[in-house]
């Protein structure tokens, strides 16, 4: 008995020791990695980025986040809750990277209490939760000790994604009160824009409004003689016939070392539409393409004259056809979704986006003896070809482009860095008008450009859908065009706060191996839907031929006045006929499924 009551107590000792080390093993481990996650997912997106610890290490003043969250919110709505512990997590993580100059404050704005009045006050979007007309609240505030403000009026869910450059956006612009000055040239219509206005909209671009955001934008004439000294950055939209003297300004600030994003164009779609606007007013609109020489070859770099890129693999669906032939899905070439491994991995303006947009993209290519180095940003796939630009201008042919594709077997280059030493483009004489003061006649210190061959990659249509989220407008990216803008500009700028912010900022992933074997069944069934056509045509042909031989008396069937023969032969004809126009239906069909 003694025995068996000796084992009991030594079994209950030894249950009762495991559970007291294992509460001991809890309490100690929760207070050791307290704070430590361990972040399995592919995209890293419960992983502060380089980016923000930079920009959290730059914070040199006090700077105060508030965020809102409704306790009504997070305890009725599931995905809200889920969301609102992302948010309060990775706030904690960035008071926890600012070495104590950043502090948190989560308020919870109660119907009818003084933290509600302060939510309202500070411009936050309430949303009703039942019939009742119930606010909820899920914002933030953010400030610094000179009393800048920044808001985030809602955390809609359709940003989830993009949470952390939001965050780290507002922080940065708190840390750094003082905007950097963009340099705008532009002819086609960023700030003033008819046919957004007829919709009712304010005229002005999506990524006019973001990039307006983080830096003070300063429109200058495309007549300017001379750079403001105040230009941290010049970016160049669509520069079409710029003047002599102003090609040379803008020579002499690049030589100067100043840091430029250059966009030309060898077919602007958007010209080309607001032209026609313009035109039935009776205005000039701008011209159709774009390009800076002879600025370019003194920087070593040539935009292919009258091509466009036009690639099988990354082309985007469209809908093709019109009153001869039946609308269809197809691929358009000359509109491309360039993916992540056309993107170049190692420059911090490409390296973290999944995909770029392009429409009707130029070609660029180094000059032969160039002293800079043209380095990639974005290219097609090799699966491409130089497409001649007419093909594109109005309205193009979507399936005879296809039809006529033929690949040359390499990448093409859309996107690209200049760096290195140059010499001025007026070695001799200057422009009329030309500001002669300080001139220099070659770099001062080595370029630093991005040039892209596209400037319908600007227009919201290619890379954003704006939802209406209770009155409020929110831009939702399907590709990285407005991040790879604003990544340029702030990297030439002299800056990198949120370069490398946009790898959890992409919501398009695409099926690379099930899109090749759609191609592949694509060009497959475009040969034959080719084939079937033209025996159509053919076999009608045969029939007007056959009818035409001897027209019919007054009042006779069409077959009086044919031999048995050829009646029996028109029948046939008209049997292959039908056979064929259902064999295409069937082959149309395969393209649509």
């Amino acid at each position: 008995m003694s025995r068996l009551f000796a084992r009991k107590t030594l079994l209950g000792l030894g249950i009762l020791a495991a559970l007291v080390l294992i509460i001991t093993v809890n309490i100690i481990g929760g207070n050791l990695l307290r704070g430590v996650r361990l972040d399995l997912t592919q995209t890293k997106l419960y992983t502060l980025s380089p980016a923000t610890e930079r920009a959290l290490q730059q914070i040199e003043e006090p700077i105060t986040l508030r965020l809102f969250i409704s306790d009504r919110l997070t305890r009725e709505v599931p995905s809200f809750a889920a969301y609102a512990q992302r948010v309060r997590d990775l706030l904690r993580d960035y008071a926890a990277g600012s070495r104590g100059r950043l502090t948190v404050e989560v308020l919870s704005p109660d119907p009818f209490s003084p933290i509600e009045d302060r939510a309202v006050a500070y411009g936050l979007q309430g949303v009703p939760i039942d019939q009742g007309g119930e606010q909820v609240y899920f914002g933030l505030v953010g400030a610094n000790s000179t009393d800048d403000q920044e808001v985030i009026a809602f955390f809609a869910p359709e940003r989830e994604r993009f949470l952390e450059y939001d965050l780290t956006k507002m922080v940065a612009k708190l840390a750094r009160p003082k905007q950097r000055t963009v340099g705008l040239i532009s002819t086609l219509p960023i700030t003033a824009d008819p046919a957004a206005q007829q919709q009712g909209g304010s005229g002005t671009w999506l990524i006019y409004d973001q990039i307006s955001q983080n830096f003070k934008v300063q429109m200058l004439e495309t007549t300017v003689t001379q750079i403001p000294a105040d230009i941290d950055v010049l970016w160049l939209v669509h520069p079409a016939n710029l003047p002599p003297a102003t090609l040379y300004a803008i020579d002499q600030f690049v030589l100067k070392g100043g840091r430029a994003l250059v966009m030309v164009d060898p077919v602007s779609e958007a010209a080309v539409s607001r032209g026609r606007m313009l035109a039935m007013q009776g205005v000039p609109g701008p011209a159709s393409a774009s390009a800076l020489e002879p600025l370019f070859k003194a920087w070593g770099v040539q935009l292919v004259p009258d091509k466009v890129v036009a690639d099988r693999r990354n082309a985007r669906k469209v809908s093709a056809g019109g009153a001869a032939t039946r609308v269809q899905a197809a691929d358009y070439l000359a509109w491309l979704a360039v993916p992540k491994a056309q993107l170049a991995e190692n420059d911090s303006l490409t390296g973290d986006l999944q995909s770029l947009s392009f429409a009707s993209a130029g070609i660029l290519e180094p000059v032969e003896g160039a002293t800079t180095k043209l380095t990639p940003l974005a290219s097609s796939s090799v699966v491409s070809m130089k497409l001649a630009a007419d093909k594109v201008r109005g309205q193009p042919d979507i399936l005879g482009i296809l039809r006529g594709f033929q690949s040359e077997g390499q990448a093409l280059t859309m996107a690209a860095r200049v760096t290195g030493p140059a010499k001025t483009a007026y070695p001799d004489a200057l422009p009329e008008g030309a500001a002669a003061e300080g001139r220099v006649m070659e770099s001062q210190q080595p370029l630093n450009l991005v040039i892209v061959a596209d400037t319908d990659m600007l227009e919201e249509r290619f890379w954003a859908q704006t939802q209406n989220f209770f009155g409020q407008k929110v831009a939702v990216p399907v590709a990285g065009n407005g991040d790879f803008i604003a990544n340029a500009l702030d990297n030439l700028a002299g800056g990198s706060t949120l370069s490398g912010l946009t790898a959890r900022t992409v919501i398009d992933r695409p099926f690379t191996a099930i899109r090749a074997l759609e191609q592949a069944a694509e060009n497959s069934f475009r040969a034959k839907e080719q084939e079937l056509q033209d025996r159509i045509k053919e076999t009608e042909k045969k029939l007007a031929d056959l009818r035409g031989r001897e027209a019919p008396k007054k009042g006779q069937p069409q077959t009086a006045s044919l031999t048995p023969e050829q009646a029996k032969e028109i029948e046939t004809f008209r049997a292959d006929l039908i056979r064929t126009r259902a064999e295409l239906r069937d082959v149309q069909l395969a393209l649509r499924t």
